[in-house]
C-alpha cells in the first residue's frame, strides 16, 4: 500500500495469506494520531488493527489519556488492548508509547500458528514486546483492518506472511516412489549419495549434519532431495525436501550450485558442485572454506 494514508473516521482493509502452510504472519503498522493531548480520562480519538475471520474479530487498540487530569500524581497513559469478539482478552498501560498528537507509533502482531501464539509489540522510537496471548481455534485471520477514530496518518503498513519450511522445500516424491524411480534409472548422476567427509574451518560455517541425499533429474539438471541425517534442526527436516539444485556448466562434470543450509537460508553465489567417476559428488562453499564430499550408494535393481 501506498503511504504516507489519511484516515479520518475511516479504515484501511487487505486481505492475509492463511492457507495450508502458512506458518506465521507480521503486521507491521506505524501511525501518528491527532487529537491525543492531555485531558481528563481516556481520548476519544484512537486507532488500531482489526484481525477478522468469518464472524471472528480480534480487535488491538491504543489509547492515550490522563490518569488523574490536574492531580498532582496525574501520568499520561497508553493502553494497549485486545479484544476477542469485543471481549477482553489482554491489557496494558505501556509508556514507552509517543502520547503527543501528531506523533508516530508503531503496532505490530505477529500471529504464530506453529506454537498457537499472538504476540504483541510496538512503542514509538522503538518496538518492544508487550504481551502474548494464546490463540483460539477461531484466530485465523483472513482479513486485515486498520482504523482510525478520529484523524489517523499512516506512514507504513505492511503484512507479510511465511510459509513452513516443510511447505516451502517441499517435493512432489514419496520415499517409495523416489526408490523405485532411482532402482529403474540408468543416469549415472541419479541416485543415493551419502555423506562422506569433509573439510571445514567451524570459523566459517557448520555443516547441519552428515546427509544422506538424492539426486533426480529435472529437465535442466538435477534437484538435490533430502533424505535423512540432519543434526541442525532435525525436527524441520523432513525426508524428501528439496536440498538443493545442480545445474549443468560447459565444464564436463562442474555443475552451478543452489544449496538450502541448515537453518533454510538459500545459498546460490560463488558456491560449485562437481562429480568424479561418477562416484563422489562434491560440493564446494569457497567464502566459507567448506567442502561437502559424498560417495554414490550402489543402485538397488529391480
Amino acid at each position: 500500500m501506498d503511504t504516507p494514508v489519511v484516515l479520518c473516521d475511516s479504515s484501511v482493509s487487505v486481505g492475509i495469506e492463511c492457507g495450508e502452510g502458512i506458518s506465521s504472519t507480521m503486521i507491521d503498522v506505524r501511525g501518528a494520531m491527532e487529537g491525543i493531548g492531555e485531558r481528563p480520562g481516556l481520548a476519544p480519538a484512537y486507532w488500531g488493527i482489526d484481525m477478522v475471520a468469518g464472524n471472528d474479530t480480534l480487535r488491538l487498540t491504543l489509547r492515550h489519556g490522563n490518569s488523574a487530569f490536574g492531580d498532582i500524581l496525574d501520568r499520561r497513559q497508553n493502553i494497549i488492548s485486545l479484544y476477542r469478539n469485543g471481549l477482553p482478552v489482554a491489557e496494558k498501560d505501556v509508556s514507552r508509547f509517543e502520547s503527543s498528537s501528531g506523533v508516530y507509533n508503531t503496532l505490530r502482531v505477529e500471529i504464530d500458528r506453529r506454537s498457537s501464539v499472538l504476540n504483541v509489540a510496538g512503542g514509538g522510537k522503538s518496538v518492544d514486546d508487550i504481551f502474548s496471548v494464546p490463540l483460539a481455534s477461531a484466530d485465523n485471520p483472513e482479513r486485515l483492518i486498520v482504523w482510525g477514530r478520529g484523524h489517523l496518518t499512516l506512514s507504513s503498513f505492511s503484512v507479510e506472511s511465511v510459509m513452513s519450511p516443510q511447505h516451502a522445500f517441499a517435493s512432489t516424491w514419496t520415499a517409495d516412489k523416489l526408490t523405485e524411480y532411482l532402482s529403474q534409472s540408468d543416469d549415472e548422476i541419479e541416485g543415493y549419495w551419502r555423506y562422506l567427509d569433509r573439510e571445514n574451518d567451524p570459523v566459517y560455517a557448520r555443516p547441519g549434519g552428515r546427509y544422506l541425499l538424492a539426486l533426480v533429474g529435472n529437465g535442466d539438471g538435477y534437484d538435490i532431495i533430502y533424505v535423512d541425517g540432519a543434526e541442525t534442526r532435525r525436527d524441520q527436516w523432513m525426508p524428501m525436501m528439496v536440498k538443493g539444485r545442480l545445474k549443468p556448466t560447459v565444464f564436463i562434470d562442474h555443475y552451478d550450485l543452489e544449496w538450502t543450509d541448515a537453518t533454510f537460508e538459500t545459498i546460490d553465489r560463488d558456491i560449485h558442485a562437481s562429480v568424479t567417476d561418477n562416484a563422489i559428488l562434491t560440493l564446494s562453499f569457497p567464502l566459507l572454506k567448506t567442502t561437502l564430499r559424498f560417495s554414490k550408494m550402489p543402485p538397488a535393481r529391480k
